[in-house]
C-alpha cells in the first residue's frame, strides 16, 4: 500500500466517523426535543383539567365549586338517657 492510498483511506475513515457523530448528535437532539414537547403537553393537559375544576383525583365534577356542601341526610344523635353509664373502676387498697 502506497502512502497516498493510506492517507486517502484515513481521510475516508475520518469522514465516516464525522458523519456518524453528526447523525448521533441529530438523533439525540430530536429525542430531547420530542421528550420536552411531550412533557410540556402532558403537564398542560393536567393543568387545564385542574384549572377547569375537572380534577380526576377528587372524583366528581366541581359543579358547585364555590358553594358550601350541605348534608343531605339528618345527623343521628343519641339522647343522654340512652347512653349506658360506664362502670366505675375497681380500686384495691393496700394497707
Amino acid at each position: 500500500m502506497d502512502p497516498v492510498e493510506n492517507m486517502e483511506r484515513k481521510r475516508e475513515a475520518q469522514q465516516r466517523l464525522y458523519a456518524q457523530r453528526r447523525r448521533v448528535g441529530q438523533l439525540r437532539s430530536r429525542v430531547i426535543a420530542i421528550s420536552l414537547v411531550a412533557f410540556v403537553v402532558l403537564w398542560g393537559v393536567v393543568f387545564a383539567q385542574m384549572a377547569t375544576g375537572n380534577d380526576p383525583v377528587l372524583g366528581g365534577r366541581a359543579e358547585n365549586a364555590g358553594a358550601p356542601r350541605v348534608a343531605s341526610e339528618a345527623i343521628e344523635t343519641t339522647a343522654p338517657e340512652e347512653i349506658e353509664p360506664e362502670p366505675e373502676p375497681v380500686t384495691t387498697s393496700q394497707s
